[in-house]
Parts: C-alpha cells; structure tokens; sequence
C-alpha cells in the first residue's frame, strides 16, 4: 500500500513552518518551493517515519521531531502518488541544508498564514491543487500550497 506512497513535514519550530526550495540539481520540481519530504522506502517502518527521514535528508536538524498528526492523502496530480502530510513539532535547531537536494530553506510564521493570502494560481485555474501564495518572493503553489491551505482551514494549531 505504501509502496506508491510519499510523505511530506509540516514541521513546526517556534511557531514557524519549514519550507524548501529544490536545488536545480534534482531529476523533479526544481527550484519550487515544497515541505520536505519524499518517496517511502522500504527501509521505513511507517508513512511517519518516511517524513521524518526526508526531512532529515534535506533540512540539517538537530533535536527532536515530534509528530502528532497525520492529515489525510493527497494525490499528487504529477507523480499519482498518495501523499501524506505528516504534522510535527520541532524542538531543537536549524544549522543548514542538504545542498545536494535543497536550494534555501523559508519559514513562514503560522500567524501570518491565513487563508487570505491564498488565490487560485492564474496559471492553472482549472487544475486540482489551483491555490498559491507569495512568500518571501517566492511563489508556492500546486501541492504545497494545497496542503498547507487544507492545515490553515482545517487544523491551524
């Protein structure tokens, strides 16, 4: 069942969400704006531990990833994955990223994400995951920004 499965990290440090930028590097997505996360491994005891894995892939973290929610799959329109969004709190520190895969990394308060700043993306006004909104001058949209209006409307802790 999970074999076809990702995982993605709302992962929350002091009241901030992590997010990337995908290095130019990587085969997909380059240079957007995503929650960490990835592919579930075989090496993954749970869909959890898959989110928890990639995060450490991509963000240098150091402390303890405390998951307290997973939010209902979603089916990514592009790779026709299930894709998990996996809430937690962080405690501990943020020293770097994984050049290798992460271009920068943004943090967006949770107090300045509203369902306000949200739009229907002019670009794809017809497709599933049509929301997006600016942050930092970037533009996140597609999945991401989905997900992350599903946890504002629904769940904002």
């Amino acid at each position: 069942m999970l074999h076809n499965s990702a995982a993605v990290l709302i992962g929350i440090l002091n009241n901030t969400i992590i997010l990337t930028k995908r290095s130019a590097e990587l085969r997909s997505f380059t240079g957007q704006v995503c929650l960490p996360g990835g592919k579930f491994d075989d090496s993954d005891t749970s869909i959890v531990a898959t989110a928890i894995r990639e995060f450490h892939e991509e963000v240098c973290f150091t402390g303890s990833v405390e998951p307290f929610l997973c939010m209902l799959p979603e089916s990514s329109v592009v790779s026709k994955q299930c894709v998990y969004p996996v809430v937690a709190r962080l405690n501990g520190e943020i020293s770097g990223f994984n050049s290798a895969e992460v271009a920068k990394l943004l943090f967006i308060s949770l107090d300045e994400l509203d369902l306000s700043k949200f739009s229907i993306n002019p670009d794809y006004p017809s497709i599933k995951h049509n929301q997006c909104f600016w942050h930092d001058g970037e533009l996140i949209w597609g999945l991401t920004a989905h997900i992350l209006h599903d946890f504002i409307k629904n769940i904002k802790i």
